[in-house]
């Protein structure tokens, strides 16, 4: 009897060991417990620890089942708590703790994925429940359905452990997985994933201009082409007409069918919409038929018309259209149609004046040929006699420099610019740069630009590569180039600029190395609208004028270096850790989506609009509309107002509406930076000291996201502020 309960006692004893056991702990005052329901053995309570991946298990009384990732003081690492304590006054505390096996991090929490635009989306998530070790976040995207045509390999991100938000750029109309998870020392955890679909986008390819076969009183044949579509499906394709003979302007949101556009007295109409599969066959413009819900109404017989061409995607519930490009000056495809008579009209007269005017052309065209080439070996063979009798009178080859004249080599030494831009650059091993080839952050004037890293001081620093092929560049495109980058290059150190960091160079190509920010400032104001107990936003409004401060600090400096930006909004703002701004897109820091090109116009101060001209004053005018963009969370400047008609409005003295949430102060001094007169608009640094007033004022409410009944999010239109990039 007394060797069977020996026997007993190892059996047991070996079973804690093979079941993973630790020993008996104290618990930490501080230690991260996860309670779980009451488990009546070790293997059941492991079982429930491991699914919400926990390292340890923990027996307690009773046996309550606990989780941890954290261990107190170890009591006994051989005997059971029931054992090691006999004389303990309580033993609530005390554990018998079980290993796992688990060493990864559990999944992240709260994935949300937001603003989900036909280019872009908004990611943010927390960290694990079972927090352990964490080192850095991985974000992956798997793309499950597109309509683009283009290359459409998976995405993956990494990010650092203190991270828990970004913007991802995806292609349009494309249907991704989502997935993030954690990792540690020992490798990836499990990952928390989401399926979404960007918006459809508008169309990439610019439809070619129909062609006029045949025009009969009437009705006229037309000839179209299909163009292909990256962006969505291609739906349906519209044809739309003009009538010139009325003199109006086309717009084309304003494009509607037949009926509504005579009621409304529009001189352009949508005639039909035909499916994608009947676009190969020429179509009879004003047969009288339905075509898609549209009236192809007849034409009057002798009127002049222009023929469009749309191509439209639709996706769920959201429809893009683009029209072909136009050959007269609406900005639209357009075709002068001469009518021709009716088939019963007898015109031989006009036959016989047609036929003699063109014999008479004819003619003279062989005549002006002919007397070309004669003027022409005459000229040639002047040239052979001078070349025979006489010497250049200036020796030597010419050289540009700075100011207008040109002057003999010898008479001045020739300076390389490239040479002396890349001495005061790092020039960066190449080893040292790692680019991200299925990152595209865009398209610059020169080149792709690439996210990458770049090793310092035995760290790794986000980066975006600029690629130019330096060889393929033309004179003017290389002066271009250069000009831009010394633009950079004078910009200098700022904490509110975004740093060119170097140059790499190869052979044929040449790196030039920017910092780097996942987020720029109109996708954080937008990610920012968050319905929250009481407010609207879940920035709080001394982070909006700090980032106001922050970028009219940037301005003051690039101001007084005399650089000019021109471009300034938002989007143009770079957003790192700790909600710093830096200002970006200026000089060669200009690269935008490889499908949409950003549209400046509602920026733009009134006297550009006037005279193309732009000086510093000018970005002070933008950067009341930035202001105003950060008040708003993002909405769309003017957002009631078509692009074309910005300039004309602002002109006449259209400006930005106060809201509710904006105090007097803060209105005032976007009013000031309005002004038309440029000597009475403020400097950037009166701007720096104006936001420092009103955020050191705690007398006033300066700026208020708490909600009020009647209140309503300023719209945000990405159509109205890109454009789809033109195709060649």
């Amino acid at each position: 009897m007394v060797l069977l309960i020996i026997f007993m006692i190892f059996g047991a004893a070996n079973a804690l060991v093979d079941d993973g056991y630790l020993g008996c702990y104290e618990d930490r005052p501080d230690a991260h417990l996860f309670k779980n329901s009451v488990s009546s053995t070790v293997n059941e309570c492991k079982g429930i620890c491991q699914r919400n991946f926990y390292r340890y298990a923990l027996i307690r009384t009773k046996n309550n089942c606990w989780c941890t990732n954290f261990l107190g003081n170890v009591l006994s690492s051989t005997r059971s708590c029931a054992h090691v304590c006999d004389d303990c006054p309580s033993k609530e505390n005390l554990s018998d703790v079980y290993a796992t096996g688990v060493v990864l991090p559990g999944p992240p929490q709260d994935l949300k994925i937001s603003n989900i635009t036909n280019t872009s989306v908004f990611v943010s998530w927390r960290e694990p429940e079972s927090y352990v070790e964490i080192i850095a976040y991985e974000i992956s995207a798997k793309v499950i359905h597109t309509f683009s045509r283009l290359s459409t390999s998976d995405f993956r991100f990494r990010f650092s452990n203190n991270t828990f938000s970004t913007q991802l750029n995806f292609l349009p109309c494309t249907k991704y997985n989502v997935s993030v998870l954690a990792i540690s020392s020992h490798g990836k955890g499990n990952a928390v994933y989401q399926i979404i679909e960007t918006l459809v986008g508008i169309p990439d390819y610019v439809p070619s201009t129909p062609t006029i076969l045949k025009r009969s009183g009437k009705k006229m044949i037309v000839q179209l082409q299909s163009v292909m579509n990256n962006n969505g499906p291609t739906s349906a394709y519209q044809i739309a007409v003009v009538n010139e003979d009325m003199s109006q302007v086309l717009q084309t949101e304003n494009l509607k069918s037949y009926s509504e556009a005579m009621d409304e007295g529009f001189a352009y109409y949508v005639t039909a919409e035909i499916p994608p599969q009947d676009i190969k066959r020429n179509f009879t413009i004003g047969d009288g038929r339905l075509y898609g819900g549209f009236v192809n109404a007849p034409l009057e017989p002798y009127a002049q018309y222009q023929v469009l061409l749309g191509i439209v995607s639709r996706h769920n519930n959201v429809s893009r259209i683009v029209w072909s490009n136009s050959t007269e000056t609406h900005g639209e495809a357009a075709v002068n149609i001469l009518p021709l008579p009716e088939p019963n009209e007898e015109t031989p007269g006009l036959i016989i004046g047609l036929s003699v005017a063109i014999g008479l052309l004819s003619c003279l065209l062989i005549a002006g040929i002919i007397g070309f080439f004669i003027l022409t070996r005459r000229v040639s063979n002047h040239r052979r006699r001078l070349t025979d009798n006489q010497e250049l009178t200036m020796q030597g080859p010419i050289i540009e420099i700075e100011n207008t004249g040109y002057v003999p080599e010898e008479e001045i030494t020739p300076t390389n610019h490239y040479k002396n831009l890349k001495q005061q650059l790092w020039n960066i091993p190449q080893n040292l740069i790692k680019i991200e080839p299925t990152n595209s952050l865009g398209i610059g004037k020169f080149g792709r630009v690439n996210s990458g890293t770049l090793r310092k001081d035995k760290n790794f620093i986000p980066i975006a590569v600029y690629t130019i092929s330096d060889k393929k560049l033309g004179v003017e495109n290389k002066k271009a180039m250069l000009k831009e980058l010394d633009i950079l290059l004078r910009s200098k150190k700022h904490d509110n600029i975004q740093s060119l960091i170097g140059t790499c160079e190869s052979p044929d190509t040449l790196f030039v190395i920017l910092e780097y920010a996942s987020m720029n400032l109109k996708d954080l104001l937008l990610g920012s609208r968050d319905a929250l107990p009481g407010r609207f936003s879940n920035m709080q409004e001394s982070q909006a004028l700090d980032i106001s401060v922050g970028v009219a600090k940037g301005m003051k400096h690039l101001e007084s270096l005399q650089i000019v930006h021109k471009q300034l909004c938002a989007r143009n703002i770079l957003i790192t850790n700790g909600f710093v701004p830096k200002i970006s897109g200026y000089g060669l820091a200009q690269y935008c989506n490889r499908n949409m090109v950003p549209d400046y116009t509602r920026w733009t101060a009134a006297e550009v609009f006037r005279t193309q001209h732009y000086v510093s004053k000018c970005d002070v005018w933008s950067f009341a509309i930035l202001l105003w963009e950060i008040c708003v969370l993002g909405g769309t400047p003017y957002a009631s107002v078509p692009n074309n008609e910005i300039p004309e409005r602002v002109m006449r003295g259209l400006r930005l509406i106060q809201l509710r949430y904006i105090s007097d102060d803060l209105y005032q001094l976007m009013l000031n930076c309005w002004q038309l007169d440029l000597d009475e608009r403020p400097t950037f640094k009166d701007l720096v000291d104006a936001l420092n007033v009103i955020i050191e004022d705690k007398l006033n409410v300066h700026l208020n996201f708490n909600l009020y009944p009647e209140f309503q999010y300023e719209q945000f239109y990405p159509d109205m502020e890109l454009a789809a990039r033109t195709v060649y």
